[in-house]
């Protein structure tokens, strides 16, 4: 068995067989309880489930492997896939061909807001909504794999609904009623760790490798699903969950998301927030809606070898933004980041510490640098060359939140109370810098 989805299938086919009282089916430990007449044979079960089910009974069962695979085909296919991917990045990486993105500024039109859609789809989302979708709709494509393509492909029609009209309606909120509807960086830190932790065990569950993984599974009661199962054609789920689901990206963190969001927070205005939210949320359709399609419509062999991709593909994503979601959080924990110094070029004006920082691209010029606790600080930031998630500047551990305008420096006033290390970064927690903290 596969999936939950499996337990509740082999349940309903089983309790049609004549004679059958009461069949229960437990997944973890793959096994199956049949109660009822003593005339029921295993070859009566058999005729009654789908043929990718065999069914032993008792000590004839099929020895079940706990920890790994021996299947050294199956190995040998997922390391040529995963070589192609690498392949790939390196390929992408070294010909400068990985979207970095446009600036946002003040007074942009929407073609642009729109073309901002298009980028973000392709790099900083597509790391966490985009490795959320291919999971999901990899472990529904698996969990109903006897539904035609139109049919697995209307949950990503109403994912994607649910995206356009969350944004547009909580993009209107934003610009009318102000900060409350977006998170902070630490709940966002949160969120990106929730759901790195998620894209890595589905996608190991995926590669089906790992089977005591297979023990782990959110899913609903089993009376519940029998319901669902039974008010739908060939037990083919509601919509309405993919709805919601693609509502709530709006509360995922993604770069552009964030700094949108924040750019509509300044307008004020309920039109000018829902329509750039609109804009953007119609820039992400055609990648997120190509993955829904390839997803739902491949077959045979080429499904086998998408779903290896697909699952290989969440498991590196998951990876990559496991670290940015710590560093959101407000963890000293980072990559690529030096040691501290010790910085004598900070200069104090009127009781206060003055630093000075560019942002390059993707870049932070100085990357780090050391002040004194008790004292005030004035961080001058220069962003007008900021690309991407760094338009957004984040310091979780002092609440710190700011959208870097393109047209002057940024002022930000806070005063750190006691020694220690702190974590500036862009609101995907992709690139940042460290500011120590000294005695005075």
């Amino acid at each position: 068995m596969t999936c939950s989805s499996c337990e509740v299938l082999l349940e309903r086919s089983v309790s049609k067989v004549p004679g059958v009282n009461k069949v229960t089916v437990n997944r973890a430990r793959e096994e199956m309880t049949v109660q009822g007449s003593d005339d029921i044979t295993v070859n009566k079960l058999q005729e009654a489930v789908d043929s990718k089910y065999i069914l032993s009974e008792g000590s004839n069962a099929p020895e079940r492997q706990f920890f790994i695979t021996k299947d050294r085909e199956r190995l040998a296919e997922i390391g040529a896939v995963l070589m192609v991917i690498l392949g790939i990045y390196f390929v992408l990486k070294e010909y400068n061909l990985l979207p970095k993105g446009i600036g946002i500024s003040e007074n942009m039109g929407y073609g642009v807001i729109f073309l901002i859609g298009l980028i973000a789809a392709t790099s900083t989302c597509l790391a966490v909504a985009g490795g959320l979708l291919l999971a999901v709709s990899a472990k529904y494509n698996e969990a109903y794999p006897y539904l035609t393509g139109w049919q697995k492909f209307r949950p990503h029609i109403s994912f994607n609904i649910g995206r356009i009209v969350s944004y547009t309606l909580l993009g209107g909120m934003i610009g009318l009623l102000g900060s409350f509807i977006t998170l902070s960086p630490r709940m966002t830190g949160v969120l990106t760790i929730a759901a790195s932790a998620l894209m890595i065990l589905v996608g190991l569950q995926l590669l089906h490798i790992f089977p005591w993984l297979n023990k782990i599974q959110v899913k609903m009661p089993k009376f519940l699903a029998h319901k669902i199962y039974g008010a739908s054609q060939h037990g083919a789920p509601s919509n309405r969950g993919a709805f919601f689901f693609g509502a709530a990206t709006f509360f995922l963190p993604c770069g552009f998301t964030q700094a949108l969001q924040l750019y509509v927070l300044s307008k004020g205005d309920f039109t000018t927030g829902a329509l750039t939210m609109l804009a953007f949320s119609l820039g992400t359709l055609p990648t997120l809606a190509g993955i829904g399609a390839v997803s739902s419509y491949v077959k045979g062999k080429a499904h086998r070898h998408f779903m290896t991709f697909s699952a290989l593909l969440v498991i590196i994503l998951g990876i990559f933004n496991m670290p940015n979601g710590l560093a959101l959080a407000g963890s000293a924990f980072s990559f690529g980041v030096p040691q501290a110094i010790e910085d004598p070029n900070i200069n104090i004006v009127n009781g206060k510490q003055i630093v000075e920082m560019k942002v390059d691209s993707l870049d932070y010029v100085p990357s780090q640098f050391t002040v004194v606790a008790g004292v005030p600080v004035e961080w001058r930031i220069d962003g007008r060359n900021a690309q991407g998630c760094a338009q957004v500047i984040s310091l979780p551990q002092m609440g710190i939140t700011e959208y870097l305008p393109k047209d002057q420096v940024k002022t930000v006033t806070f005063t750190p109370t006691q020694p220690g290390q702190l974590t500036f970064s862009c609101s995907m927690g992709m690139y940042g810098g460290k500011l120590f903290v000294v005695g005075g």
